[in-house]
C-alpha cells in the first residue's frame, strides 16, 4: 500500500526514509527569523523550543544562521516540554533580557508564545519593547493581545502535494506500471510580519 510522509522524515537507513515525504524545511524558517531580527538591529538572541520532532531542525537552522550572521546567542534555554509548562522558561527570559542583554527570542510554537507574553509582562518584560518575539507556526499567532510576527509553514501547500502523490502512486499501482522515482520535497515557510518585533532593537541607541 503505498504511502506518503507528512511533514516528518526518517534517518538514512530506516526502511521509512524510502518512502515520499512532503514537509516544511523548518530550518530555513528559523533562518528566515534570524535574518528579520539581524535586519532590525538585535545582536543577542534566544530560542525557545518546544519538545518534539520539529525541535532539531528549527534549533539547526537558528544556530547555523545567528553564526553565518555573527550574532550573540544566550545559551541553555529551556524546552517546553508540554502546554502549561512555562515557568522555567519565564524565568529564563526574564533573566535574559535583565541580566544577559538579551532583546530577541524565537518561540516555537506560537500557542506556546501567545502564553508567554502576558507572564513576561507580568514581570515587567513587555513584547516588543524589551523583547522582540518571533513565533514559529502561525495557527493562532496573529490573535495574541500583541499581534505575533511569525513563522508560517506552508500547510496547505504540504497538504496538496502530499494527497496528489499518494494518488499518483495508487494510480500506478492500479494500472500495473511501474512507479516512478521516490521523491523528497520540502517546501519553504515565509515570515508574516506583525506587531511582536517593533520596530530597531529596544538598545540600538537610536
Amino acid at each position: 500500500m503505498p504511502a506518503v510522509l507528512v511533514e516528518r522524515s526518517a534517518p538514512p537507513g530506516n526502511p521509512a526514509a524510502d518512502l515520499d515525504r512532503v514537509r516544511t524545511d523548518r530550518a530555513h524558517g528559523a533562518a528566515l527569523a534570524v535574518g528579520h531580527l539581524a535586519a532590525l538591529g538585535h545582536r543577542r538572541v534566544v530560542a525557545v523550543l518546544q519538545e518534539g520532532p520539529h525541535a532539531v531542525p528549527i534549533g539547526a537552522g537558528f544556530q547555523a544562521a545567528v553564526r553565518a550572521r555573527g550574532i550573540d546567542v544566550d545559551e541553555g534555554a529551556p524546552s517546553v516540554r508540554e502546554h502549561g509548562d512555562y515557568d522555567a522558561s519565564v524565568d529564563y527570559l526574564v533573566r535574559a533580557v535583565r541580566e544577559r542583554g538579551v532583546t530577541a527570542a524565537l518561540v516555537h510554537s506560537d500557542e506556546d508564545a501567545i502564553v508567554l507574553v502576558p507572564r513576561l509582562r507580568a514581570h515587567g518584560v513587555r513584547v516588543p519593547d524589551d523583547l522582540a518575539l518571533i513565533a514559529y507556526g502561525d495557527e493562532v499567532a496573529g490573535l495574541a493581545d500583541v499581534p505575533l510576527t511569525a513563522v508560517a509553514p506552508p500547510t496547505r501547500a504540504v497538504g496538496e502535494l502530499a494527497a496528489g502523490l499518494l494518488l499518483r502512486r495508487l494510480a500506478e499501482q492500479t494500472a500495473g506500471r511501474r512507479p516512478g522515482p521516490r521523491q523528497h520535497i520540502e517546501l519553504l515557510p515565509e515570515l508574516r510580519i506583525r506587531a511582536s518585533c517593533g520596530g530597531r532593537a529596544p538598545d540600538d541607541g537610536s
